[in-house]
């Protein structure tokens, strides 16, 4: 839900990696994954932010990019029979300073979806802020990692307006002089045709070949919860983890999986 500060929850989940001791490498793309290893082990092949190519060894890898996902995926495994489909869901949004007071329980979610015929949040977070977001849009281009997205001016000219109209306030002259703006932009989804995401093992003799298996499997993807990414993380995640390590899930998964070329 968009009352969710996905900041404060990532610096939070920041905090518990550490707190396990978990490496977190950044500045580094993934090339290659060596599957003609033991059972017990792949090979990750990386570029570091310095241009040295490194190995990594692991047990079992996770793909878990975003709106990347799929172009990682078809990068790594050219010869797959997985079929990861990339289906473009983008979104202006603001995040506009709370004249209001507020405290650690101030939070709310207003949508006007039905109202105006389209997609229109507001969340107001307990940081002392209302974020709003509009429309969907499914044309374009994914950016290339590391470029800021683009947004589109009218769309956001569009949802200024709609919060001019919605969050009048008397510090604002009735909306006329408007509420502060601190942040703007445009984010990707991870979505997929069907809405659902997946969160899925492959078999190992899927990610080489044309064929479909049910070899057990070391690589796993977790993608395209569209518009609820950060609502269904840490269940998703949780999810993963039992995977992994061959515990019975919490729920039934069955039709989570991915499509066949």
């Amino acid at each position: 839900m968009a009352i969710i500060n996905p900041v404060a929850l990532g610096g939070w989940l920041y905090m518990q990696c550490m707190e396990f001791g978990v490496e977190i490498r950044l500045n580094e793309k993934a090339t290659s994954v060596d599957l003609n290893k033991t059972d017990e082990a792949l090979s990750l092949g990386v570029i570091d932010g310095k241009g040295n190519a490194l190995n990594l060894q692991c047990n079992h890898l996770v793909l878990a990019a975003g709106p990347w996902s799929p172009a990682l995926f078809n990068q790594l495994f050219p010869k797959s029979s997985v079929k990861i489909e990339a289906v473009i869901s983008a979104g202006e949004w603001f995040v506009f300073e709370n004249p209001e007071s507020f405290t650690e329980k101030s939070i709310a979610g207003v949508y006007f979806n039905d109202i105006v015929g389209q997609k229109l949040e507001f969340a107001g977070r307990n940081d002392n802020t209302i974020w709003t977001t509009g429309e969907k849009s499914e044309v374009g281009e994914v950016p290339s990692l590391g470029d800021i997205p683009k947004p589109d001016p009218s769309k956001l000219a569009k949802l200024r307006a709609y919060a001019d109209m919605f969050l009048k306030h008397p510090h604002t002259d009735g909306g006329q002089q408007g509420l502060r703006v601190l942040r703007h932009g445009r984010s990707y989804r991870p979505a997929t045709w069907n809405s659902l995401p997946v969160i899925a093992g492959i078999p190992s003799c899927s990610l080489n070949t044309k064929e479909s298996g049910h070899a057990g499997a070391r690589v796993f993807i977790n993608s395209g919860h569209g518009s609820y990414g950060v609502t269904l993380s840490m269940g998703s995640g949780k999810l993963m983890s039992q995977m992994i390590l061959n515990k019975r899930l919490d729920v039934d998964i069955s039709k989570l999986g991915p499509s066949y070329k």
